[in-house]
């Protein structure tokens, strides 16, 4: 039986860690079973790589102290030289009384680091270099002969790592291979989600998955809006006044003089903004109508002091004169938990009674310990909003996460660093996001209570949804759709059309914008009492987008290496023969095969 999570901190400090990092460990080690490298020689082959490249260090240093050295030879050279033809210029001029012994050291010093440069030194520096060379030709075939070693374990790195582990250390965490129709209908019709989310946005990575029954993604998107860009131009400007000034005599005089000035001048146009965001959105039917939101609070890091523990009590005092306040619309009650009502706040929450529902005394506790928490998580660093049965958390560490990594991330030509990176990634992940998931964690109804949505009732509930397509179509890469002219990032956006022969074609629509150069003039009043006109040069954005046709196919359970294996079958070439395509081109990410129709 599947055990409920909820003093998530503490099983995370006492347990899940520990487990995470154990089990990650004997993933790795399966992997390179499988794999069959041979970990010593490749651990030879990379020590001889690093022997190459501490001789390369040092001859390159030698190389440079060489030509150090050349070039004072040619220096001295320059200075002997120099000093012959003033001695010559001198005795031509019969300035200088000519000394035969001065000018024949000079030649003497002039040759004899001439021979030195090129007799010695260049030989040398040519020898340093042919032994660069070849030192630099030896560490190319070490390294080949490195990546040809680590080669069986590279290719099967899979897109969904991460993911599988994470379910393995925490099963109530269920996870699905890709986002489907069906998680996205089960989240519309039982939830009350809206799509009018995606608006403005693109999906660049999903998981999804359901806690007890109820539905939740990690979703990472990039979201657009138009804001604003200002520009400022400048024009100098002169003119001539007549001055009075009083001269050495004392008398009155009169003299014009020159002022300048810079006019400066600004517009504000429209222009297009693009951020990444990433957030934890989770479906759940319990307290159906409450809303509330919060935010990080700077209590929530503050220690024993004496201006801490004032400063909270402040915030409490002001709560409870709040909660006093019957003249108030908002009917908020503080919780019998002062901290934690000072810390988690909500005080725009909309029904006191659900709100108690969801928030028990060993929820409240549980909150305040995430919150306060400084060694173990990442403490109080998210926002928390619910509109009624969807709630949205989006914790600031999730920033520096990749959801998806690519597993050529993985790729090593050395065993020891990529069993370390993966083990460090892998555990980095996983804390990452169960510490997204843990704030939805520590409310114990949210777990006790299970949809009854039956989401793969048909088919269709079981294929790729349009965010799942446009994660796919990310992917790919902007590059691939975005529009010729376009100078911007661009929003990708799908349309699920027609399906031929278990090939489902997605229209990619890339939205951006082309730019144009623009100058205005603005009025501006000189010092010399006359309007001006400063030119002010700004971009204007014009929207432009192109519609590419991309085809997805579901591979279920298939893993990369998996496909990649295929591809060399009949039933695979007949396939890449129909759509006119290469295995080269295509795309083998989390059970879906895609590429770009042509």
């Amino acid at each position: 039986m599947i055990e409920d999570i909820y003093e998530p901190l503490a099983l995370f400090r006492d347990s899940l860690k520990e487990q995470h990092r154990e089990s990650t460990a004997e993933f790795f080690e399966e992997l390179v079973r499988r794999s069959g490298v041979d970990e010593a020689a490749n651990k030879k082959t990379v020590a001889v790589i690093r022997k190459l490249d501490t001789e390369l260090t040092a001859e390159g240093r030698r190389e440079s102290r060489w030509k150090f050295v050349r070039l004072l030879f040619w220096l001295v050279t320059a200075i002997c030289v120099a000093c012959l033809v003033l001695y010559g210029v001198g005795l031509y001029d019969g300035k200088v009384p000519f000394h035969l012994y001065w000018s024949v050291a000079a030649l003497v010093g002039a040759g004899g680091t001439i021979y030195g440069a090129v007799a010695k030194l260049n030989p040398l520096l040519r020898s340093i270099r042919e032994q660069l060379q070849k030192l630099q030709e030896q560490r190319a075939s070490e390294l080949s002969k490195a990546w040809q070693q680590m080669a069986p374990l590279n290719r099967l790195y899979d897109w969904d790592m991460g993911a599988k582990l994470v379910q393995q250390t925490v099963p109530r965490l269920e996870l699905d291979p890709y986002m489907t129709n069906g998680r996205l209908e089960e989240m519309r019709q039982s939830f009350g989600w809206s799509d009018n989310f995606n608006s403005n946005k693109s999906v660049l990575c999903t998981l999804s998955g359901h806690i007890n029954g109820n539905p939740f993604v990690v979703a990472e998107t990039l979201d657009f809006h138009m804001g604003t860009k200002t520009y400022t131009g400048s024009k100098m400007i002169s003119w001539q006044e007549l001055e009075r000034y009083t001269d050495s005599q004392g008398r009155s005089r009169t003299r014009y003089v020159t002022r300048h000035q810079t006019l400066t001048a600004s517009v504000t146009k429209p222009a297009p903004e693009h951020s990444p965001n990433k957030m934890v959105i989770y479906a759940n039917e319990a307290a159906p109508t409450l809303t509330f939101s919060r935010h990080p609070s700077e209590l929530s890091t503050a220690g024993d002091g004496v201006m801490d523990k004032w400063r909270k009590s402040r915030k409490i005092k002001q709560l409870e004169k709040l909660s006093r306040n019957l003249d108030d619309d908002s009917g908020y009650t503080i919780m019998s938990n002062k901290e934690f009502a000072a810390l988690f706040h909500a005080t725009d929450r909309n029904d006191e009674v659900q709100f108690r529902l969801l928030f028990t005394p060993m929820a409240q506790q549980q909150m305040v310990l995430l919150l306060k928490d400084k060694e173990v998580g990442y403490g109080d660093n998210f926002l928390f909003r619910k509109e009624r049965m969807i709630n949205m958390v989006e914790p600031s560490h999730l920033a520096k996460v990749e959801l998806g990594p690519d597993p050529s991330k993985f790729h090593s030509y050395d065993l020891a660093a990529a069993r370390q990176f993966f083990n460090d990634f892998n555990n980095d992940y996983f804390k990452a996001i169960f510490f997204a998931m843990a704030p939805l964690l520590t409310i114990p109804l949210y777990q006790q209570h299970r949809s009854h949505a039956d989401i793969y009732k048909d088919v269709y509930s079981k294929e790729a949804s349009f965010w799942e397509h446009e994660a796919i179509a990310n992917a790919h890469g902007q590059n691939v759709f975005r529009h010729p002219d376009s100078k911007t990032p661009n929003i990708l956006k799908t349309v699920a059309g027609n399906i031929d022969d278990g090939v489902r074609e997605v229209a990619v629509t890339a939205y951006g914008f082309r730019t144009e150069q623009r100058t205005d003039y603005v009025s501006k009043l000189g010092g010399d009492g006359r309007w001006h006109q400063v030119p002010v040069e700004w971009t204007e954005y014009l929207p432009v987008s192109r519609t590419t046709p991309l085809a997805v196919r579901e591979v279920e359970g298939m893993a990369g290496y998996e496909y990649e294996e295929a591809g060399a079958t009949p039933e695979w070439q007949e396939f890449f023969e129909k759509w006119k395509t290469e295995q080269a081109q295509t795309l083998c990410r989390r059970s879906l095969v895609s590429f770009v129709k042509r």
